[in-house]
C-alpha cells in the first residue's frame, strides 16, 4: 500500500481537506481560497500530492455512509477549469474511476461508462495500479472482490489518486471520503 496525501491546492473550493490530507468533505460554503491554476473550479475533485511513475501501488478509500462518490487515478494533465465533462473523473482520457450514485456503480474511462452488476453498498474501495502491467483495478476492499479493471497499456504520465466526495445529495451524503 502506498501512502498518499490529498493536495489542498487542487481541491475545489467547496471541499474541505483534513489537516493530515487524508480525507475530503463537501461543504455548501464556497471557501475563499487562492485561485491557483491547478485547482478544480467546477468539479468536486481533489488529487494526491504524490504521483507515481513505476511499480505497483494500492490505496483503500473509506466510502462508508456515502450515497455519491467517485474514486480513481488521474494524470496531472486532467483539465481542471470550466464545465467540460473532461474535468470529471473518468470522462476524459486522463483518468480512470469508479462512481457510486443512487445505488449504482459505474466504471469510467474516456467518457465510456461500464455499468457494474453490484447492488451492495460497499464501505471501502481499493485502487490498484500496476505500471508494469498497465492496469488500473478497482476492488471492494473487505473481501478483495474485483469490481472492474482497465487495461491501459503504457501510462504516459505519473498517476495520482483522485477522489470526489460528491455534493450533499439531498442531505444523505455528508460523510467525508
Amino acid at each position: 500500500s502506498s501512502e498518499v496525501h490529498l493536495d489542498p491546492e487542487t481541491a475545489h473550493p467547496k471541499l474541505i481537506i483534513s489537516p493530515k490530507g487524508d480525507s475530503a468533505a463537501y461543504t455548501d460554503t464556497w471557501q475563499q481560497l487562492p485561485d491557483l491554476p491547478g485547482r478544480f473550479d467546477t468539479t468536486l475533485n481533489v488529487i494526491s500530492l504524490q504521483g507515481f511513475t513505476c511499480g505497483r501501488h494500492y490505496w483503500e478509500i473509506d466510502v462508508s455512509g456515502k450515497t455519491y462518490w467517485e474514486v480513481g487515478v488521474t494524470y496531472p494533465s486532467i483539465p481542471r477549469r470550466g464545465t467540460s465533462e473532461d474535468c470529471w473523473l473518468g470522462r476524459g482520457s486522463e483518468s480512470w474511476c469508479v462512481e457510486f450514485f443512487d445505488g449504482e456503480y459505474t466504471a469510467w474511462h474516456g467518457g465510456v461508462p461500464h455499468q457494474l452488476p453490484f447492488a451492495k453498498r460497499f464501505c471501502r474501495i481499493g485502487v490498484l495500479c500496476s505500471f508494469p502491467a498497465g492496469l488500473v483495478t478497482f476492488l471492494e476492499a473487505e473481501k478483495m472482490t474485483p469490481l472492474f479493471s482497465f487495461s491501459a497499456g503504457i501510462f504516459s504520465e505519473s498517476l495520482h489518486l483522485a477522489v470526489c466526495p460528491g455534493h450533499h445529495h439531498g442531505g444523505s451524503n455528508s460523510s467525508p471520503i
